[in-house]
């Protein structure tokens, strides 16, 4: 579907396309492909894990990493916890630890093509196997391989599980790696899988590197990179952006690109206001350290300590979760965002926190990278609450936010308040449809009321200008006009990896830290419904940038904003353009592929069949209801158009066609059940009974 709803397979595609982790948003909902209805509730977890059928069993489960040799010395580290196959056997597979999750790793030697090897490597790996393909997709070579490609097949939904070949050439040699799992399998491993996948090499691999080099900093290449942005913009359709460069404890570029609003004149300024998405938690990791520099906690100060009411609905959890554990992605703790996407008109933060009491984690403390906006939200408001005791949540962590973060570094533009946010020079936020253009339509601010609630982990209002005023105290470890803002151990422990990504990312507290070709970067970025942002360091240059743009998912132009930067600083290679140009062919394809399956002249009974309203505890009323020519499914926050969808297993769908949210799949219980929809999202499975 489009790329508001990615699939997860998308974990596999984006990392193979190369794109840093020092860009990671806030990563979408898992897959919306449903499993048989179950009783109406709250979030009823995925399914037990169930082994895949796949022989030979494992042998050892591995006791710490270990880096694996095949016998044509390519090589691959397999995490700490997952089943090696039995030594010798061949081809060479990987389970995850509950064995929900397997990859198998097939040397193929030469191919005529990608087909050709993807083909070859099934054979040796499953003799007979037959499955569809769902798209294939054939990619530049990077970081030392010639070519590359990805392969997605069609499986039931009602087995919600994955099965995908990625491949990669060297010369006219060819390596696959086959891989099936459940979808909350690859939502609770999906970084410890990126790991295996990109840590595959040859030996004598030359990967590019910009260790040593100096960055080239002048008017020519912030010409360069001025024109850059634009012709990305203009690509991708995004009706407007932002930029800001730091240097030398200064801005030494800034720029406003295109419109605030899709189709009308008023022009982006380096003062427009714009929603920053995940690029908050940096500034809440910032407050944090502010106020442990205050005695106010420590960073393993716990968290029921300075709110004895928190919990999460495993007891051994609660106890264990420290103010540093809220933001390290690290705890195990599932993302749920659809939770507050779905319901959030008149939620307060409290009740928000509340909801949390039902969070069970899926995978051991400190074992991967799992994202969680809730538990970011939660460590910014009891960090708030030991500051100002005596407000509400969302007002303490305004007030701590304005006396600790906005103030100091006179942030005069930032703002927590939907109302003073989207007032005078700020950007409207947009969205695409199914449009074969990719054209951005705006939104109705009212739309991102979602990160209301959950502001510590996605809600500010900010400009460039006010983010490199930020980037400044960054770069300068802590001092602001010649004074210590924030102790330098603090400011650094934010920068600490707690937990991997990819063999080259980390994730810090609020921080994504990165080693991508010898170049060393933190930052976040950012999305919302509407908004997309960027904000990347260069500690050992000195260099900062800030990118905002009024676009959705806008991902291919950030990755793309980033890549060219980089190139142009450092003497990389020219990718950018390709890359971009490459990823926008793809996103018309797969548009042009889901129009496809949707019946073109809608099922009127089957439609009328769903009207009415349906309940699930968690995500709260929604109503199926005709409105003109069609239908929309009206989750009372937001009105989405809604289709009938033919998936490619034979599954009839009610699908969202239109913005605010495109590709949330709803599957209707059979003739002759209880009526309900349901939706899957990877680790949960949300069921909505009809009333």
């Amino acid at each position: 579907m489009s790329k508001q709803v990615l699939p997860v397979a998308s974990v596999v595609l984006v990392s193979l396309l190369g794109c840093s982790a020092a860009s990671h948003s806030v990563p979408p909902s898992g897959p919306t492909t449903a499993l048989p209805a179950t009783s109406a509730g709250s979030a009823t977890p995925a399914s037990q894990p169930k082994p895949v059928a796949a022989p030979p069993q494992p042998g050892a489960q591995l006791a710490a990493e270990q880096k694996i040799e095949m016998s044509s010395k390519a090589s691959f580290t397999a995490p700490t916890g997952w089943f090696l196959g039995r030594p010798n056997e061949l081809p060479v597979r990987v389970w995850g630890p509950e064995r929900d999750l397997m990859v198998t790793i097939v040397d193929v030697g030469a191919a005529k093509d990608s087909a050709a090897a993807v083909a070859a490597a099934w054979a040796v790996a499953q003799p007979g196997f037959a499955l569809a393909i769902a798209e294939a997709t054939d990619l530049p070579g990077r970081d030392g391989w010639d070519a590359m490609a990805q392969v997605t097949y069609v499986t039931p939904t009602a087995e919600s599980r994955l099965v995908i070949a990625a491949a990669r050439k060297r010369g006219d040699h060819w390596f696959v790696h086959l891989i099936e799992g459940s979808t909350a399998a690859v939502g609770r491993r999906g970084a410890q899988l990126r790991s295996v996948v990109d840590s595959f090499e040859l030996p004598g691999m030359v990967k590019e590197s910009f260790a040593g080099k100096t960055a080239k900093l002048n008017a020519d290449t912030l010409k360069q990179f001025a024109a850059f942005v634009e012709q990305a913009r203009t690509l991708t359709h995004v009706p407007g952006v932002a930029v800001a460069v730091v240097h030398g404890g200064k801005i030494v570029f800034e720029q406003g690109f295109g419109v605030r609003k899709a189709g009308q004149l008023g022009a982006v300024t380096p003062q427009t206001k714009f929603m920053i998405g995940s690029t908050t938690k940096s500034l809440t990791t910032l407050m944090m350290a502010r106020l442990v520099d205050a005695k106010k906690f420590d960073w393993a100060t716990p968290v029921t300590t300075l709110m004895p009411t928190f919990a999460l609905g495993d007891a051994a959890t609660t106890k264990q979760v420290t103010m540093q554990h809220t933001v390290c992605a690290c705890t195990g703790m599932p993302r749920r965002d659809l939770e507050f996407i779905f319901e959030f008109d008149k939620v307060t933060a409290e009740a928000r926190i509340a909801s949390m009491q039902t969070m069970q984690p899926t995978t051991a403390f400190g074992e991967t990278f799992q994202y969680s906006n809730l538990m970011v939200a939660a460590g910014g408001y009891v960090a708030a609450h030991s500051a100002f005791a005596n407000k509400p949540l969302d007002a303490a962590y305004d007030a701590a936010m304005n006396r600790e973060v906005v103030g100091p570094l006179k942030m005069i533009d930032t703002t927590f308040d939907m109302k003073r946010g989207a007032s005078g020079n700020f950007a409207m936020p947009h969205g695409q449809g199914l449009s074969e253009t990719m054209a951005y339509e705006p939104l109705a601010v009212t739309t991102e009321g979602a990160v209301s609630a959950v502001r510590p982990a996605g809600g500010a209002w900010s400009t460039v200008r006010d983010l490199a005023r930020y980037v400044e105290m960054e770069l300068a470890q802590g001092v602001v006009d010649g004074k210590t803002y924030v102790s330098k151990e603090n400011l650094l422990k934010r920068r600490t990896p707690q937990i991997r990504i990819t063999p080259v990312a980390t994730y810090g507290l609020g921080l994504f830290v990165t080693n991508e070709n010898d170049l060393p970067m933190l930052g976040h970025g950012g999305n919302t419904i509407g908004f997309t942002s960027d904000l990347f360091m260069f500690p050992e240059h000195d260099i900062g940038v800030v990118v905002l743009s009024n676009a959705g998912q806008a991902n291919d132009f950030r990755t793309a904003v980033q890549r060219r930067f980089i190139e142009l600083m450092f003497d990389g290679k020219p990718e950018a353009l390709e890359t971009l140009t490459g990823a926008l062919a793809r996103d018309i394809k797969s548009v042009k592929e889901s129009k496809a399956l949707f019946a073109a002249v809608p099922n009127e009974a089957w439609m009328k069949s769903l009207v009415g309203t349906y309940q699930n505890a968690s995500l709260g009323t929604i109503e199926v209801k005709a409105q003109g020519k069609g239908f929309i499914l009206d989750a009372g926050e937001w009105q989405a158009a809604v289709g009938e969808m033919h998936d490619r297993d034979g599954t009839v769908k009610l699908v969202t066609m239109g913005v605010p949210i495109v590709g949330l799949e709803l599957v209707p219980s059979a003739p002759g059940k209880p009526a309900t929809l349901t939706l899957d999202a990877g680790q949960q499975v949300y069921v909505f009974a009809k009333k």
